[in-house]
């Protein structure tokens, strides 16, 4: 069943109540799952960069469930929530349900990235068919950080797993290649190169990305379910569904107020492109062409991360050796080099969703007014009840805190930090902010937990 209204667009699907005589109840139905999201969501997608990043959280209220969440990015990386589901748990049945209504509804276009972690069920769930998600219309890219944690629980080598990080964020096929000669010299744990092998490059790998991701290797889905869904992931659905509204129309007005204050005061380029542009001139003041063919000399890295080096740059093809110009769909120091010596502009190689007009049109579409409950229409569906056997049963307060995983774990030779004030130095039962107990327990004197 599906609606439209108001905004809303909602995808729901139920199962037939019976009772204990096997009777089918009439007039009721049982909730089963749910895909909704927004108008402005739909219609502002298009000015956002072409890729999507997919995950999923637990919810930890009365009820069992997983919600589904699913964000692009706009000019500045800001987070933007496009779609949300609610389904019983991270199978193929539930994100076949939830990529074909986001394929539907939100992003029917093509050449679009889908990024996510390795489920199984997602993998499976995008090449079934039916989902609309097809290698001719998309392409299905991995975060860097799901592999290097697949690979810690297989093998639980942290050299190795830094070797296979460079790897993916080298921006060239010899940078690539560089680290993939270094693992293999690594002494010998067995079946680590088969394990990479099976892993196709151009999922996990920037160098054979063909720029699709833009250069996004990991997911900001912890941030956005943190700072805007994790209050509401143990209230019920309805109510959930209203958070999510309120929580995207208060985004639109308060980014749409920021952008415009800054195309008020002319500026053309987000911050992200503007510190960029900034660096590339910087560096391009140490490069010279050695040939009309702008094969560039850098005659000083001001970094000095790397040894200096000969670039080729072909701007007809936006193309240069270093990789960041078709990786990042913006000039780096050898293309500002190049049109400085042709007497171009560096910045029409830009992509214009980095410019501020793009982010403006992004959040430029206001959210519907909602009337009153009193106004609204009368459902003739029949009435949804919530599933008695996704009850938990579990006392006391459900936990609210993540699970972690082998991503968190900490490098070695990094501080670590109080789990309380979050600064380094000492622990939790050491830390300053946390108050001790004012008399002793056997005193009967009242205990005085800890401050948060």
């Amino acid at each position: 069943m599906s609606g439209f209204l108001n905004g809303f667009v909602v995808e729901k699907q139920t199962r037939p109540l019976y009772n204990q005589q096997g009777e089918m109840v009439h007039h009721y139905v049982q909730f089963h799952r749910v895909f909704w999201t927004f108008k402005p969501c739909i219609d502002r997608f298009k000015y956002c960069k072409p890729i999507v990043q997919v995950d999923g959280t637990f919810l930890y209220g009365k009820y069992k469930g997983t919600l589904l969440v699913v964000v692009a990015q706009d000019g500045n990386n800001k987070i933007f929530p496009i779609a949300f589901t609610i389904v019983e748990g991270e199978t193929v049945e539930t994100w076949f349900f939830f990529l074909h209504y986001l394929k539907r509804h939100v992003c029917p276009q093509d050449d679009l990235c889908l990024i996510s972690d390795r489920h199984e069920s997602i993998k499976n769930a995008y090449t079934r068919q039916g989902s609309g998600w097809t290698p001719e219309n998309s392409v299905h890219v991995f975060y860097i950080r799901h592999i290097a944690q697949n690979f810690m629980r297989h093998f639980k080598n942290t050299e190795q797993k830094k070797l296979i990080i460079n790897m993916a964020y080298g921006m060239t096929e010899p940078r690539f290649n560089y680290y993939y000669n270094t693992l293999r010299g690594e002494p010998k744990i067995e079946g680590v190169i088969e394990w990479l092998n099976t892993i196709p490059k151009e999922q996990w790998t920037l160098a054979w990305d063909d720029g699709r991701r833009l250069g996004h290797m990991t997911t900001n889905l912890d941030e956005a379910i943190n700072s805007i869904l994790k209050k509401i992931r143990n209230l019920s659905i309805s109510t959930i569904i209203m958070s999510t509204y309120k929580r995207c129309n208060a985004l639109f007005i308060q980014r749409g107020k920021e952008v415009d204050a800054k195309l008020r005061a002319d500026q053309v380029y987000t911050e992200i492109v503007n510190r960029a542009m900034r660096d590339a001139e910087s560096k391009a003041n140490s490069h010279h062409v050695l040939n009309t063919r702008f094969l560039m000399q850098e005659t000083i890295n001001p970094r000095k991360t790397r040894p200096t080096g000969t670039f080729t740059v072909r701007l007809h093809d936006n193309w240069c050796d270093c990789g960041k110009f078709q990786k990042l769909h913006m000039s780096c120091s050898h293309v500002v080099t190049a049109c400085k010596h042709v007497h171009h502009d560096y910045k029409s190689y830009i992509d214009p969703v980095y410019t501020k007009q793009y982010v403006s049109n992004v959040y430029n579409k206001l959210f519907s007014e909602l009337p009153n409950e009193s106004y609204w229409p009368d459902c003739e569906e029949p009435q949804i009840i919530p599933n008695l056997k996704k009850i938990r049963n579990k006392k006391g307060r459900p936990k609210s805190s993540r699970i972690h995983t082998e991503m968190d774990m900490v490098e070695s030779g990094q501080p670590r930090k109080c789990s309380l004030c979050r600064n380094v130095g000492h622990s939790k039962k050491k830390c300053p902010y946390r108050q001790g107990r004012s008399q002793d327990f056997n005193t009967g004197g009242p205990r005085i937990g800890m401050i948060k």
